[in-house]
């Protein structure tokens, strides 16, 4: 699409760039370097999304639209949690099935149709010269079309958006054609890939790599961490979500207390999740509160967490080995690029006993996943950083 409505100031070109996710503060976290890389290359950058995430917005110093209503995005993303499986179904030489397909995309269906309309309304008020969208933000490609202005897929994680290629379109088409469109690209103009090359899957569309800058949220620089002199350094982490949706599969204090016997543990939890730890947590063991994780993961030896995007991929850019036991599809689907990589292992929630968790961190910490995940962490620092591909955009959509 031709970017006609560039305005050219000072020898560069100053873009208006309509940054797009549904209400999910781990889905805003990956878009927010790019999205700062373009403000300091000169663009004018908003963040659009329903009211609930308005605030998260705001912390991380970026301007904020709300637009259409909230929906009950924590009741949708219950309704596919993983069931907990028993011991052999799915191992250590597979990763966990993913399903939950059909009720993810249901939840892809009523956000879109949620803030479809005032996005659109925005976009016609505002006159964006791109829309950069998270990729289950079904909103983001509509509204581009209509507006006329490209559309930048940007990931998070694996794209697994993938397996609804041919679901998409027909899935979409009576939102699209309520706002006028006739024929858009559910994935956009080009795909911004912060993943690894080598553990995302083939076949990404327009795929752009970038190199990943953690964001984990808002925090305070952590304290003084544990001697690992003797013993090696473990962090347990496990994101946002699954404290919200489903705090009884919430399992930081057991995996804790497990590792504790033979490892120093660093928790790291949100001020949101403390009370589920309670007073379970053995003596010795070091809680952070609300502590940015990049500046943990290069610290420790291991990361045991749940597979969200985010926690992998800060591992990854610190070179630190992953245990993950995952409870969503995508998670799984995380997941298992990490056990195929050879980076980490991979349990289900139903093999995670204390035993079994002590006796893959010791293979782990022992093994040859270190050595992987320092190659997984050099091939991410060769990719460009969000400051070139915000300066390149321009020339790029071009």
């Amino acid at each position: 699409m031709p970017l006609s409505g560039f305005r050219y100031d000072e020898g560069m070109y100053a873009m208006r760039l309509l940054f797009t996710t549904w209400a999910w503060p781990s889905h805003l976290y990956a878009m927010v370097p790019l999205a700062w890389a373009c403000r300091a290359a000169g663009h004018d950058v908003v963040v659009a999304s329903q009211p609930a995430l308005r605030q998260a917005i705001e912390s991380t110093g970026l301007t904020a639209v709300e637009v259409g209503t909230d929906v009950d995005a924590a009741g949708m993303v219950r309704g596919y949690v993983l069931p907990a499986e028993a011991a052999g179904g799915a191992g250590l030489g597979t990763a966990p099935r993913t399903g939950g397909g059909p009720r993810a995309l249901a939840m892809v269906l009523a956000n879109a149709m949620s803030m479809a309309d005032g996005l659109l309304d925005f976009a016609k008020q505002w006159r964006p010269d791109v829309v950069v969208y998270d990729p289950t933000a079904m909103a983001g490609p509509v509204v581009a079309a209509a507006a006329g202005v490209p559309a930048v897929r940007h990931l998070y994680g694996t794209d697994l958006m993938q397996r609804a290629r041919r679901a998409l379109p027909e899935l979409l088409a009576p939102l699209a054609a309520r706002h006028g469109v006739t024929s858009f690209d559910p994935y956009g103009t080009v795909t911004v890939d912060p993943w690894p090359e080598s553990m995302q899957l083939p076949g990404v569309a327009g795929r752009i790599g970038m190199g990943y800058v953690p964001f984990n949220g808002p925090g305070r620089m952590p304290a003084a961490l544990p001697d690992r002199s003797r013993r090696p350094r473990v962090l347990v982490t496990w994101g946002h979500t699954i404290g919200r949706v489903a705090p009884e599969r919430f399992p930081v204090a057991e995996v804790t207390a497990a590792l504790a016997r033979d490892a120093s543990v660093v928790v790291a939890v949100s001020h949101r999740q403390q009370h589920l730890l309670l007073e379970k947590l053995p003596d010795g063991v070091t809680v952070l509160v609300d502590a940015p994780l990049h500046h943990l993961a290069g610290e420790c030896d291991l990361v045991v967490s749940h597979g969200g995007a985010g926690t992998v991929l800060t591992a990854l850019h610190a070179g630190t080995p992953l245990l993950l036991v995952p409870q969503l599809p995508d998670h799984a689907g995380h997941a298992a690029r990490v056990l195929a990589r050879g980076v980490g292992q991979v349990l289900t929630y139903d093999e995670m006993t204390g035993d079994r968790l002590r006796a893959e961190a010791a293979a782990l910490l022992s093994g040859d996943a270190g050595t992987a995940a320092a190659q997984v962490r050099a091939e991410m620092l060769e990719e460009k950083p969000p400051a070139a591909i915000a300066a390149g955009l321009p020339d790029l959509l071009a």
